[in-house]
């Protein structure tokens, strides 16, 4: 007790208010938990049933007596090591923060009390390391030892295991931990991280990589200051969020950070680089959140996030799959937000993401939702996206023609690669000639030709024979340009055959092979990017195509690029929506000091 006297302000405790009679509940005011009397908030401390202190209240009643009890607190003191004898006394000039207990009242356990008790205390330890701050002499970094069976709660609260911890208490073995603390040249950093999204989570470098970087707010500044007010009701927020125009959905972003999030993607080299920010608190309602529809039960959460898409090359696309992905198993998965969904404002859509928490039972026959993640690094999401139609174009037609002149230029008119035979070359070259007056084997390998919503893919689709005679053909990449009648993408797609329905997931696992319905690649070079590994946002389009071709609710596709993945359909189409469903795993995480 002596001790902590010295080391008040890095005392706060969760204080449970008894309401007169009425149901109880956690002070949460001022957006946090708990910090009842902290000196940063200018109040008292006390371990008796009540505690006087500043409330939001009306101007004539600045103070108010509240009844309860202390159901948790954290205590730590400061010192200049890691190490026991260190941390019998506290250092008021110590670089290091020792958080000695962490601790919950037993009735209140598993309940989310240590969570909240945690998100706040380490934000008012940051508030105490800011320039703001009280403190004469900054801290470095926060440290705890901790038994095995605790790891992972501090980790999820962004602490690193560092080892096994020469402190001894007990028989039982104890780990160091440790978590740095910003400062104020830490200022205009912001968190970044490297995902593969749709990834075999048994199979390393599997997947699509993509960047993400956590922002605080709208990168260059709020214009109109929209962002900085938490208390919007729904039907405010919508007038925000329509931003003087129906098309679009997140608000409008400063020239600034927009050329800031441009040299960011080129930096990060990624096929796509997602930038995020919280937006006004937003209720999202539960009938909406029906992603994977049976196969879980989420809840919904009111975490609202904006999101811009930038591709290597520095341009803007308005939907990326694999990025919502990655961005998504950040906030969920990495806990940055509280609950197992958010949702995210893209330029024209509004995108749910849910974190799948629970697995049904594995059957021979299962959907790539069920297969369990065994890697703790990845994380499994539900993402709910639009539901794109394909157009095709009439057979003989000027455009058809095009694309038939486009394709034999990307694939006939190049160099094959040597360990293609002699005679799939022949067959390739026939099968891609349109020169060829007969048309006999090009009619027979290509079913269709056609383009997204608002002709933003061009959509092929070949046979499986012909699906495999690309494979080994080296492409000329700027060839799949010349056809003007798409602005990003072009899908090369075939149905499944039997042979390759059937994949084993990692090759370890006997039983765990997700039927897979179609087969897949996806080029971009109108967006700077050669073949895409894995595209979630295509797959708004070849779900419902395939689904439909095939009488199905559920699709399963995989993308055969060199490094592969797997996609989940969901199809919804009374509601014109598709659910995404695909792993994340992540893979370096770190501080982007790029200032905006």
């Amino acid at each position: 007790q002596y001790r902590q006297h010295h080391a008040a302000p890095f005392f706060r405790c969760a204080f449970l208010i008894d309401n007169g009679g009425s149901t109880s509940h956690t002070d949460i005011s001022n957006g946090n938990m708990g910090g009842m009397g902290s000196p940063s908030i200018g109040g008292t401390t006390s371990t008796s049933s009540s505690i006087s202190r500043p409330v939001k209240s009306t101007p004539m009643n600045l103070t108010q007596t509240l009844k309860g009890r202390i159901i948790g607190y954290i205590c730590s003191t400061r010192c200049s090591s890691f190490t026991e004898e260190a941390m019998k006394s506290h250092d008021a000039t110590g670089k290091i923060l020792g958080i000695h207990s962490v601790v919950v009242e037993e009735k209140y356990r598993n309940s989310g009390v240590a969570s909240a008790m945690m998100k706040d205390y380490l934000s008012a330890m940051e508030r105490l390391n800011s320039k703001e701050g009280i403190l004469k002499v900054k801290m470095d970094k926060l440290v705890l030892i901790a038994k095995k069976n605790l790891l992972a709660f501090y980790v999820r609260n962004g602490f690193r295991a560092m080892g096994i911890s020469s402190i001894v208490h007990g028989k039982e073995q104890w780990f160091e931990l440790e978590r740095d603390l910003p400062t104020d040249e830490d200022a205009n950093k912001h968190k970044c991280f490297l995902l593969d999204s749709f990834a075999d989570v048994d199979k390393e470098g599997s997947g699509n990589p993509a960047g993400v970087v956590l922002l605080d707010e709208s990168p260059g500044g709020k214009v109109g200051d929209v962002t900085n007010n938490n208390s919007f009701d729904d039907e405010e927020l919508d007038d925000i969020m329509e931003d003087a125009d129906d098309n679009n959905v997140a608000p409008e972003i400063p020239p600034r950070g927009v050329e800031w999030m441009a040299a960011v993607a080129k930096e990060f080299n990624q096929s796509e680089t997602a930038f995020i920010w919280p937006l006004p608190n937003y209720e999202v309602s539960e009938e909406t959140c029906v992603c994977p529809p049976k196969q879980q039960t989420l809840t919904a959460s009111p975490n609202a996030y904006a999101i811009r898409y930038y591709t290597r090359s520095g341009m803007e696309v308005d939907l990326c799959g694999h990025a919502t992905l990655a961005s998504a198993a950040v906030l969920l998965g990495t806990k940055q937000v509280d609950g197992n969904s958010v949702t995210f404002y893209a330029k024209h859509d509004k995108l749910q993401a849910e974190l799948i928490v629970s697995q049904p039972s594995l059957s021979s026959s299962m959907t790539a939702a069920s297969i369990n993640n065994n890697n703790s690094n990845a994380s499994r999401i539900a993402m709910d996206f639009p539901w794109k139609n394909v157009t095709l174009i009439p057979a003989g037609g000027e455009d058809h023609k095009a694309v038939l002149n486009m394709l034999s230029n990307a694939f006939f008119g190049t160099s094959i690669k040597a360990e293609v035979e002699s005679d799939l070359k022949a067959k390739f070259c026939a099968f891609f000639n349109p020169k060829d007056q007969s048309h006999a084997l090009f009619s027979q390998h290509v079913l269709g030709i056609g383009t997204t919503d608002v002709k933003e893919d061009l959509f092929i689709e070949l046979t499986e024979e012909g699906f495999d005679l690309l494979r080994g053909i080296k492409v000329d990449y700027s060839s799949l340009s010349e056809w003007l009648g798409y602005s990003r993408g072009v899908i090369i797609c075939c149905v499944a055959g039997k042979e390759s329905s059937e994949v084993e997931i990692g090759g370890n696992r006997p039983g765990c092979k997700p039927v897979v319905d179609f087969r897949s690649r996806f080029f971009g070079p109108k967006v700077g990017i050669d073949e895409d590994p894995v595209t979630g946002s295509a797959h708004c389009s070849l779900g419902p195509y395939f689904g439909t071709k095939l009488g199905k609710k559920v699709v399963i596709g995989k993308q055969e690029s060199e490094r592969g993945g797997l996609v989940e359909c969901i199809l919804k189409q009374e509601e014109g929506r598709v659910c995404i469903v695909g792993t994340a795993v992540m893979t370096v995480s770190g501080m982007l000091s790029m200032p905006i």
